[in-house]
């Protein structure tokens, strides 16, 4: 630890341990330079003892041998004894193990970041012993935290997982959560994008405080990255493992993290986080709702059910909303990278269904995910989901946050979703397999192109529309449709507008009983072939056109009941969506 007062510059701001606020428990520590160093070590030691000893609240599953103890993995590496061997530990006496989160590669220009897989020609091989040479950089050093720190067995994807087996890879994902879960630590290469590149890391002198001239204790250096706790700050940089989807449920579910960085080690569990340098220490507490964040301090997930927590619907829309923001290599791997998170989810409501990233009891207000407005990708080049769920597309999704009840009059009849295997892994039995079917009022509609791209398109209005002196307020397509392909939509088609949903927004947040602005929420669907059959194209929001509008508490209430009263009035269809 700096014994003196410690300075840091980051641009040009400088920050000095006397200055902090009262209260703060923030303290700064010199960096060994070395993440494999003896100190860091030493550190992750302390760090490791204060968690088992003295936080009851971070779990302790790794231990004992009872009936309700988590079974192991099917397969760990043991490492001790200088060799490392696959074993088939299912069933057998508990131990303690690690697990590695970390980013495959390669790069297509460093053939020799490959990593090494276990495959059913080299298995029984590698039961004898896995050729130290053959291992990454990231493997090995993986390897030599355990030894160093006492740990005798090690999970890792790549080598206990079959990977030439769709069966063996099934059976193992759906267990993912579990093993990190009940992991004593997770390693996470946080600072690396390849598996060449190793745990390790020698921090830049920047960053390596040194003695101010004159003093023999005041010390200056260059404020070390602070870990991103939340996506505005998402450093990718310095922490690209984080960028991996992956990785999202792996940081949610393990129980204690130490994050090889690029400059130092951060330490994170249920408790606190901290850091070699010190500028990533945070305590959980209930008055600090910053450790909400997207890599593993969430305690939505982690006091899943507990009453006066976050409500499931709001927590599933959070979640997918940070997930689908992340990099996923393989499409199809859009619902088993999250399947461990929907699983603790569906145990907390057993008598729902998922169904393609949504849930049953709450489907109608679940499919109203939206895209970002502006330009978008295609969809998948090879089908994964249905055009209703938000996985059949490739960007960022979100929940209107007004999102308030169900429209009245659209009704739920039917929905099939016939998978091979567990439902969260998204294996379904066909496309044909996968629909909804409801009852609602459709509005006929047009596209128009709009004059400039990055705009959402143009909504020509129907007779029925401006009769009723209705309006497309905002719409977002859910993909780009000028992409040729099966997915393209000719501008100047037909389209239907169902109303599913509305929103409520207080323009007055300050008085509950003031004028609110309602909105209809719409779902932009296009006929398929088959008589009565829709794809989903985007999403929308219905008001009255605001031209003559009036703005007081009555005309706000009545504007909303005029629109209400015309779509009400329409007669119902029965439409399938795909």
């Amino acid at each position: 630890m700096i014994r003196g007062p410690v300075q840091e510059t980051d641009t040009a701001a400088y920050l000095a341990e006397s200055r902090r606020p009262p209260g703060s428990k923030k303290t700064r520590h010199l960096l060994p330079g070395e993440t494999s160093s003896e100190a860091t070590f030493k550190t992750i030691q302390a760090w490791m003892t204060d968690c088992l000893g003295n936080h009851p609240n971070c779990p302790k599953s790794h231990v004992g041998n009872g009936s309700h103890t988590p079974p192991l993995p099917r397969r760990l590496l043991e490492v001790a004894n200088g060799k490392v061997v696959l074993r088939e530990v299912a069933g057998q006496k508990r131990h303690p193990y690690a697990c590695l989160s970390h980013c495959w590669g390669p790069s297509p220009r460093r053939p020799e970041s490959t990593i090494l897989k276990a495959k059913r020609a080299t298995i029984e091989k590698l039961k004898v012993e896995v050729p130290w040479k053959e291992l990454s950089k990231t493997f090995q050093d993986a390897i030599d935290i355990c030894r160093r720190l006492g740990i005798d067995f090690l999970w890792i994807d790549a080598l206990c997982i079959l990977q030439d087996s769709n069966a063996d890879w099934s059976l193992n994902a759906a267990e993912v959560g579990s093993i990190y879960e009940n992991a004593l630590i997770t390693i996470a290469a946080s600072k690396s994008k390849e598996g060449c590149q190793g745990c390790y890391s020698t921090a830049d002198p920047r960053y390596l405080a040194r003695l101010v001239g004159g003093s023999d204790n005041v010390y200056v250096r260059l404020k070390p990255p602070s870990y991103p706790v939340h996506e505005v700050y998402l450093d990718l940089e310095n922490f690209p493992l984080l960028d991996r989807a992956w990785v999202y449920q792996e940081m949610h579910l393990s129980a204690r993290v130490l994050h090889f960085c690029s400059q130092e080690v951060i330490w994170s569990c249920r408790r606190m986080r901290r850091s070699e340098s010190g500028v990533s220490d945070e305590e959980a507490t209930d008055e600090l709702v910053n450790l909400t964040d997207l890599h593993g301090w969430d305690p939505s997930w982690k006091t899943l059910g507990e009453n006066g927590k976050e409500d499931p619907r709001t927590l599933w829309y959070r979640t997918v909303e940070e997930y689908t923001r992340l990099h996923i290599s393989y499409p199809s791997d859009i619902f088993p990278a999250l399947a461990a998170l929907t699983q603790r989810l569906h145990r907390l409501k057993p008598q729902d269904m998922f169904l393609a990233g949504l849930w049953k009891n709450t489907l109608l207000l679940d499919l109203m995910w939206r895209a970002p407005a502006g330009p978008q990708f295609g969809r998948p080049a090879k089908w994964r989901a249905p055009s209703w769920s938000w996985a059949s597309v490739q960007v960022r999704v979100a929940w209107d946050l007004r999102l308030d009840s169900v429209f009245g009059v659209v009704e739920l009849l039917d929905v099939r979703c016939d998978t091979k295997g567990p439902p969260e892994m998204g294996s379904f039995s066909g496309r044909d397999e996968v629909v909804i079917t409801l009852r609602a009022p459709l509005l006929k509609a047009t596209w128009k192109k709009p004059w400039v791209r990055s705009r959402w398109p143009i909504i020509s209005r129907s007779t029925e529309m401006k009769d009723g002196k209705m309006d497309v307020n905002r719409f977002y397509p859910d993909y780009d449709y000028d992409l040729p392909g099966e997915h393209h939509v000719s501008w100047d088609s037909e389209f239907v507008l169902v109303p599913i949903a509305i929103s409520t927004m207080l323009l007055d947040e300050s008085d509950s009983d003031g004028p609110k602005n309602n909105a209809h929420l719409v779902l932009a669907l296009r006929a398929k072939r088959k008589a009565g059959t829709y794809e989903r194209l985007g999403y929308g929001e219905i008001v009255e056109d605001h031209v003559f509008a009036d703005w007081s508490r009555e005309g706000f209430q009545a504007r909303f009941g005029r629109v209400d009263a015309i779509l009400r009035a329409i007669p119902r269809q029965v439409i399938t969506v795909v």
